[in-house]
C-alpha cells in the first residue's frame, strides 16, 4: 500500500496516484532535496561527475518516469556504486522503494542519506515513515520528531502525514494529550476522514494501540468517539456536549468517557457538571488518578483547597510518579499555608516533570513565602527560560502537559505505558 494513498482522502493526495503523479512527487522532493543541500556539495559533484556516471543517472531517471521500477532500481544502484555520496540517487532510490511498498529495502536507503546529510529534514521524515511500516515504532517516532524538528522545507502534504504517524505513535505511547492535540491540529487542514477518526477516538478513549490493532468489534465506538473529539477539535462545543451525551447513552460503562466530557466541561468553565463527570469516571475507573487530579484542579480554581488538598492526596496515592498530581498536590498545600509540605510536592513535581514552567512558577511563590530568595531567584529564571522556549516551539514533544486557565494552571494528565487494554 502506498501511503500518500493510503491517506490520500485526509491530505488531499489524489493527485499522487498513478505513475506520472508518482514521478511528480519524486521530482517535487528532489526539488526540496536539492534546495536544502550544500551549493558547494553541489559545485563539486556535477561538474566531476563520470560520462558513466551521468549516463547512468540518465538513464535511471528516464526509467524511473516510465515507471519501469526494476530498472530504475538496478539503474540507481549502479550509479551509486560510482558517486556513493550521490544524494539525489540515494533520495530517489528510495522513494522507489517505498513506492512500490518494499519498506524494509528502502530502511537502510533514507538511513544511508540522513548520515550523508544529517539536516535533511525529509530524509529524517522518510525514514522514519518506513520505520512506521516495518513496526520499528521506537525508532520511527525518534526520526518522525527529528524530522519536524529540522523542518521539512514547507511541504505541507509530507508534514501532514509526518504529523499523523506521530500522533498515531504518540498515543501508542501513552501520551493521549500529545496525540490529541497533533491530530486535532489536522482537523482544520483537511477532511474528516475515517483513518483521523479512528485515531480521534482511539486518543479520546485513552486506548494505547494503533487503529490497524483494534478489533473490529470496537469500530463502532471508536468512529462515534472519534466523531465527537472532532467535534471538539473544531470549536463547536454544542455539538460536542450532544455528542457525548449520546456517547455516554450508548457506550455508558466505557472507560474514560465521562473522564473526557469532563475535561471538555471544565475547559469550558462548567465545574459543576464536569465534577458530576469524573465523579461518575471514578465509579468505572477507580483506579486511575485522572479524575481526581481534575477533581483537584477545579477546586483549586474554585479556591475549594481544603477538597482539593483531599483529591490531590488521593491523586498522589495512585499515582506516584505523576508529576502532575505532585504539583495540584503541592498547590493545594501552598494555598493552605503549609509551605514546607508544598515545597516537597512541587520539588517531586520538578523531579518528575523538569520540563514543565508552571512547577518553576509556583515553586518561585513558595521559596519565596519560605524567604529562600537565591532558590527563588533560580527557579525564576528557569521559568523564564522554559516560557519562552515553549512560546517559541508552542508545545514540547519530549514531555506533553497542558496548560489551562491562568497563569501556573495545569490541565492534569498521567502518562500510562503502551498495554493490551481495549475499552470495554
Amino acid at each position: 500500500m502506498l501511503l500518500f494513498r493510503q491517506y490520500g482522502e485526509l491530505f488531499r493526495m489524489a493527485a499522487l496516484r498513478g505513475g506520472r503523479s508518482r514521478l511528480f512527487f519524486c521530482l517535487m522532493f528532489a526539488g526540496l532535496l536539492l534546495a536544502l543541500m550544500p551549493q558547494a556539495a553541489l559545485a563539486q559533484k556535477t561538474p566531476r561527475a563520470s560520462k558513466q556516471f551521468e549516463d547512468l543517472a540518465r538513464r535511471a531517471a528516464a526509467a524511473r518516469e516510465a515507471d519501469r521500477y526494476d530498472q530504475a532500481v538496478d539503474l540507481y544502484k549502479k550509479a551509486l556504486d560510482i558517486k556513493p555520496r550521490w544524494e539525489e540517487g540515494w533520495w530517489f532510490l528510495g522513494t522507489l522503494y517505498y513506492d512500490s511498498d518494499h519498506y524494509e529495502s528502502a530502511v537502510p536507503i533514507f538511513r544511508k542519506l540522513v548520515m550523508l546529510n544529517p539536516k535533511l529534514g525529509p530524509a529524517w521524515a522518510m525514514l522514519g515513515l518506513c520505520e512506521f511500516e516495518t513496526h520499528d515504532y521506537q525508532n520511527s517516532l525518534i526520526h518522525l520528531e527529528r524530522s519536524r524538528a529540522l523542518g521539512l522545507g514547507g511541504n505541507e502534504e509530507l508534514a501532514n502525514v509526518t504529523r499523523y504517524h506521530q500522533a498515531l505513535l504518540l498515543n501508542l505511547k501513552g501520551e493521549f494529550e500529545a496525540a490529541t492535540e497533533m491530530l486535532s491540529s489536522l482537523v482544520a487542514r483537511g477532511p474528516l476522514s475515517d483513518t483521523l477518526k479512528v485515531a480521534l477516538g482511539l486518543a479520546l478513549l485513552r486506548v494505547p494501540l494503533l487503529p490497524a490493532q483494534l478489533v473490529p468489534s470496537k469500530d463502532a465506538l471508536i468512529h462515534a468517539a472519534g466523531e465527537v473529539a472532532a467535534m471538539v477539535a473544531m470549536g463547536t462545543y454544542d455539538q460536542a456536549v450532544a455528542g457525548f451525551q449520546k456517547l455516554l447513552n450508548d457506550y455508558p460503562d466505557t472507560p474514560f468517557t465521562h473522564y473526557a466530557y469532563g475535561s471538555t466541561l471544565a475547559s469550558l468553565s462548567n465545574y459543576e457538571d464536569a465534577e458530576r463527570e469524573f465523579r461518575e469516571e471514578i465509579k468505572i475507573t477507580p483506579e486511575s488518578a485522572l479524575p481526581y487530579m481534575q477533581l483537584a484542579y477545579i477546586k483549586l480554581r474554585l479556591q475549594h483547597s481544603q477538597e482539593a488538598l483531599r483529591f490531590g492526596e488521593k491523586a498522589v496515592s495512585l499515582a506516584p510518579h505523576s508529576f502532575a498530581a505532585h504539583y495540584l498536590l503541592g498547590r493545594a498545600r501552598f494555598e493552605l499555608g503549609d509551605v514546607a509540605g508544598s515545597i516537597k510536592e512541587l520539588e517531586t513535581a520538578r523531579r518528575l516533570g523538569p520540563y514543565s514552567p508552571e512547577v518553576r512558577y509556583n515553586l518561585v511563590r513558595a521559596y519565596s513565602k519560605a524567604n529562600r530568595k537565591a532558590e527563588a531567584q533560580r527557579e525564576q529564571a528557569e521559568f523564564a527560560r522554559l516560557n519562552a522556549m515553549f512560546e517559541r516551539q508552542q508545545q514540547s514533544h519530549r514531555q506533553s502537559y497542558r496548560t489551562a486557565g491562568g497563569r501556573g494552571g495545569l490541565e492534569p494528565h498521567e502518562v500510562l505505558p503502551p498495554s493490551d487494554r481495549s475499552p470495554k
